[in-house]
């Protein structure tokens, strides 16, 4: 009986190739996109879990409260607080401090004979020489558990090994490194196979901390508490009660900043955040890696079961759509004997080898779809077929597939009645509005859903980029200083660094030239409390500070409200602070004008005001303005900012080049465009729109596809009514009309439906934005527009061609 059961159903697949075309088509896309996202989803859930500890690991957290208000929460401690915990807490097994080479540094390998390898290396970090005792990853050389004993040791990648040895025995060779935390010579002592993709502590270079904590700041911080520059990692020991760990963290608190706290009036919590965890937990400041929100994952899942439902509506609406042609088939078998039971398995038949084909096609559509998704996430994704999640994932959209798409038509086409279909009166499936009907209306739906959702993201990301920023962008190149330095004194710097400026701002093609420690989109150069001179200790609250030269202003063409620029001939000047707008509101320094007559006490010192500037955007639109402050250096030589003009760009940064080369020979020429760097900011919007709008076009796809199949055959049952309303005089667009009416209505119903549920989604996402576009009538109508003309041009395609047939070919057997 099953052998007869699928042999009717490859019968029934051949006789009607087109159906079965879309329907397998139509099932493997959504199986495929299903497949797809799951992996995405899977690769996103298991960041860090190949260390082999992974769930004793914990890492600090640090939450700050000032006058009883929540100032946030950070990532960063002194680097007291490892060896405190070690001390005081005897659930704590092991502990390491990890810290980024921030800024980065020049990395130069020498060789006997022929050119240097040097590079500008930007992802480089220090470690505790526990580091390999805590965490998990693969040597290719060396022994990772001395690896990091030597102060001037450090471990490397496999292809930074590459990078700058080639075929060469990296093991021994000497690092010279320059312009960064811990200068000097360091011996490579072993090589990872890889960092794996999944880990949220990326690094091509890691140095013993030791000579890190050598460093001038550190070493006048005597308590380890002053400078929070240091990410913290726990080990417990097995089977530990966290909860009981975290109930001794107020009084260890108390024992090491409990005075300090006083004297300010606030308040420290110490937290222990489970290393699985810190992927999945955005919104931490200064957070080491990029995050993703759980509810991004759970949206994810959604779409994927959206668009597996659109696939699986299909293949129901196709086959219900059918249901007066097999009426006859079904009439007959059970004139002869035919049970119920028996046309529900063949039925199920026929969809259980649809859904075998569409699985086939979908794990070599799944594999082409798979290296895109990638490579819009940055990611080297692949399916392990060695991994039976895999196949059974796959099993169970097979199964499932297979009893949800084939149910319902079964029992619809085993249920009439023998009787009336032999006399051939068959309820007509296609009339009023039929579950078929309100499928359609579904599948159109989530389509607008994903077209609006995906215009609403395009257009905030093109509001970022193209808001004025209060400060000049277009056309603004920025060139990385020296760091390979010979000069001994800083007189001498100062005089090599203003030399070249000057240089740069007599080539033509430069309009202006500027130096600062710090660029619009790379953060500070210090954090720290500052608040009005007069106020209270408790008043403190926090702030950021970048030097920049007096040149920055202008060059940059940033609005000053009050007072004046930076003069470097005026002493006082130098030793002053320009603000902003933000900052006025947030220190309590009245107006502009008013906030000349004060001072802020900043860290430990007391500056006046020199100037208030219009606020600007340093940092991405996602965030609100908040209190931003220059210091003045005579010349801040890590970055130049020079503005061009349009005209013989390529030739204008070809002499800038040689120009620093010539300057300061043995350093890397690096340079980039100040709007690009800037836009980088909005990278995750940027992947959330391509992956948003390829997820969309693919249940477009889908849902346009059955909408094609259920034209066709509609228009096929209706071509003897086409055929008599020719021959009343019935012309081909009135036709065209009557029959479209019938699709298009359907897809107005799912604009309707759509509407409130996308300004609902739409409104709680531009939420999270602090300048944010508005919802505007565009934002449903476009989506609406492009919508209609799909679905209008997918079913005019199949009337035009039923009413275009000559009525007598249609009627002549009548």
């Amino acid at each position: 009986m099953l052998k007869n059961f699928f042999t009717l159903a490859l019968r029934n697949l051949l006789k009607r190739k087109l159906y079965s075309f879309i329907n397998i088509f139509g099932l493997a896309i959504g199986v495929a996109v299903c497949l797809v996202i799951l992996k995405y989803v899977d690769f996103e859930l298991s960041y860090d879990r190949f260390h082999k500890k992974a769930e004793t690991i914990y890492r600090n957290t640090t939450t700050y409260f000032q006058n009883g208000e929540l100032r946030g929460t950070n990532v960063v401690s002194g680097y007291a607080l490892g060896p405190s915990l070690a001390s005081d807490i005897p659930e704590v097994k092991t502990y390491v401090r990890t810290h980024p080479m921030y800024g980065g540094a020049v990395a130069a390998y020498k060789r006997n004979e022929g050119d240097p390898s040097i590079f500008q290396e930007d992802n480089m970090q220090f470690a505790d020489s526990t580091f390999f005792d805590v965490f998990t990853y693969e040597a290719l050389q060396g022994n990772l558990n001395t690896a990091l004993d030597n102060p001037n040791s450090v471990v490397i990648t496999k292809e930074t090994a590459t990078k700058y040895f080639g075929k060469e025995d990296p093991l021994g060779k000497t690092f010279q490194i320059s312009g960064g935390w811990a200068d000097g010579d360091y011996e490579v002592t072993a090589v990872l196979k890889e960092v794996p993709q999944n880990s949220h502590f990326d690094f091509d270079f890691l140095f013993p901390i030791h000579n890190l904590l050598k460093g001038e700041q550190y070493q006048q911080d005597k308590d380890g508490w002053g400078w929070n520059n240091f990410i913290t990692y726990v080990q417990f020991h097995d089977r530990i009660d966290i909860k009981s760990v975290e109930a001794k963290i107020p009084a260890f608190v108390e024992k090491y900043r409990g005075k300090e706290l006083a004297e300010s009036n606030g308040k420290v919590v110490f937290n222990f955040q489970p290393i699985l965890d810190i992927h999945l937990s955005p919104g931490l400041d200064l957070e080491s890696s990029p995050t993703v929100s759980i509810n991004s994952i759970y949206f994810f899942i959604i779409i994927s079961v959206f668009i597996l439902a659109i696939a699986w509506i299909n293949y129901i609406n196709l086959s219900t759509a059918r249901a007066m042609e097999r009426a006859r088939e079904v009439g007959i078998k059970k004139a002869v004997g035919a049970v119920k039971g028996q046309l529900v398995w063949q039925f199920i038949s026929e969809s259980v080898l649809v859904n075998l084909l569409g699985v086939v096609l979908a794990v070599l559509i799944a594999l082409a779809l798979l290296p895109v998704l990638g490579e819009i996430v940055n990611k080297n994704l692949r399916f392990d077929f060695a991994d039976y999640r895999f196949w059974l994932i796959l099993f169970g959209l097979f199964v499932t597939g297979s009893l949800i798409s084939g149910a319902y038509p079964a029992f619809v086409l085993s249920s009439f009645n023998t009787t009336q279909v032999l006399k051939g009166k068959v309820e007509n499936l296609t009339s009023g509005f039929s579950l078929r009907k309100a499928l359609v209306v579904f599948q159109f739906a989530s389509s607008l859903i994903l077209i609006a959702g995906t215009f609403t993201i395009y257009r905030q990301v093109i509001f970022m980029r193209s808001q004025d920023k209060g400060l000049t962008m277009e056309q603004m190149l920025i060139v990385d200083g020296p760091k390979v330095v010979d000069w001994k004194t800083g007189k001498e710097r100062r005089a090599r660094l203003t030399t070249f400026k000057n240089q740069l701002a007599e080539v033509p093609g430069v309009r202006k030239v500027a130096t600062s420690a710090s660029i619009p989109g790379g953060g500070y150069n210090w954090g720290t409390s500052m608040r009005r001179d007069g106020a209270p200790r408790e008043e403190n609250k926090g702030g950021s500070v970048v030097w920049v030269d007096p040149d920055f202003i202008e060059t940059y063409g940033i609005k000053i409200l009050s007072g004046r620029n930076f003069n470097p001939a005026i002493r006082s000047d130098m030793e002053s602070v320009l603000v902003n707008e933000a900052a006025l509101k947030s220190f309590g320094l009245g107006d502009a004008e008013h906030a000349l007559q004060e001072r802020i006490v900043l860290g430990g010192d007391t500056v006046a005001i020199l100037g208030v500037l219009k606020n600007y955007h340093w940092n991405s639109l996602k965030i609100e303005h908040s209190p931003w402050l220059l210091k003045a250096d005579t010349i801040a030589g890590r970055n130049y900012s020079i503005h061009l003009e349009s005209k013989n760009m390529p030739e204008t940064i070809s002499k800038v080049e040689a120009l620093f080369k010539e300057a300061f020979p043995g350093n890397p020429f690096n340079y980039y465009f100040l709007d690009d760097f800037f836009n980088k900011q909005y990278k995750d919007e940027q992947q959330f729109a391509k992956i948003f709008s390829l997820f969309a076009v693919l249940a477009i796809i889908i849902a346009c596809l059955g909408l094609w199949g259920l034209a066709s055959f509609t228009t096929t049952l209706k071509l003897k009514e086409i055929g008599i309303r020719k021959v009343l005089g019935a012309s081909t667009r009135s036709i065209m009309s009557l029959l479209s009416w019938q699709f298009f209505k359907l897809v107005l119903i799912a604009c309707l439906i759509s509407i409130p549920l996308t300004w609902y989604g739409v409104d709680q996402w531009l939420g999270t934005f602090a300048f944010r576009i508005g919802i505007q009538w565009d934002l449903f109508v476009v989506p609406i527009v492009i919508l209609s003309v799909i679905a209008l041009g997918t079913v005019s395609l199949q009337i035009l061609r039923g009413a275009n047939i000559n009525p007598a070919k249609i009627l002549r057997s009548e």
